[in-house]
């Protein structure tokens, strides 16, 4: 069985995906599908649940090294830049 992707940012997002990850296509396609559904099959209350077990997580790492939260969050550009990735990957 054949799936033929025909929109460029698809494939690209993809193939960027592969290469960070060290895998081929097909398994970053099927990594990445197969996360999306695990998503799905959580309940909203098990969804709550882990929002609400992290953010005590990082509650606690915030006090245990006194760390003020940040104002607000890092975009997705912002991340790549401060981890190393461009759009090759690692730069």
């Amino acid at each position: 069985m054949a799936l033929n992707i025909k929109d460029r940012e698809t494939e690209e997002a993809v193939r960027l995906l592969a290469r960070r990850r060290g895998l081929s296509l097909t398994e970053a396609v099927r990594h990445a599908v197969r996360s999306e559904l695990d998503k799905d099959e959580l309940s909203e209350e098990e969804k709550a649940q882990r929002v609400a077990a992290g953010r005590a997580r990082m509650e606690e790492f915030y006090k245990k090294y006194g760390i003020k939260p940040a104002e607000r969050s890092m975009t997705k550009e912002e991340m790549d830049d401060a981890i190393g990735y461009d759009e090759n990957g690692f730069w």
